[in-house]
């Protein structure tokens, strides 16, 4: 299969327009970190997340052994997604192993950042800008960037 057989270029492609986000305050049901504290605690509602907790997120979106409706629930739009979620699982099945290097992330409102390398059985693509949105409480790969790796993965957001 070619899955990913033009990762790395797509890869670039993707740096040009990480930063764009195609979700939108009314995606979000969600209670923001920033937003009220436990009195009881006095701690953050909920806790922005951590690089190992964004990584794990990503590997589990590429996982081949992973079933696409468990994927579609880690991801903002995720059942408008598992038609191509599905697509890139079945093409992931003998493609080789993905990681990711996750940096710091920021938090901004219901939004994270942190920028992600992206290596591959073909090599590594350089650090973009990849985000996060709270939903229900959790952290999901924003619909943006699912794209962006479903687009890599030769499943493209329609």
């Amino acid at each position: 299969m070619r899955i990913f057989s033009v990762g790395l270029a797509l890869a670039a492609a993707a740096v040009s327009v990480a930063g764009c986000s195609s979700s939108n305050d009314s995606d979000h049901n969600s209670t923001s970190a920033a937003e009220s504290s436990d009195p009881a605690t006095d701690a953050p509602a909920v806790a922005a997340p951590t690089s190992g907790e964004l990584e794990a997120s990503l590997l589990q979106l590429v996982a081949p052994d992973v079933d696409a409706a468990t994927k579609a629930g880690s991801v903002e739009n995720g059942q408008a997604r598992l038609t191509n979620l599905e697509t890139m699982t079945g093409a992931l099945a003998n493609y080789g192993t993905i990681t990711f290097e996750v940096g710091e992330p920021t938090v901004e409102g219901e939004t994270s950042t942190a920028d992600v390398a992206i290596a591959t059985p073909r090599g590594t693509a350089a650090p973009s800008p990849q985000t996060w949105v709270l939903m229900d409480g959790d952290w999901k790969l924003s619909d943006a960037s699912t794209c962006q790796i479903l687009a890599m993965g030769q499943a493209p957001c329609s």
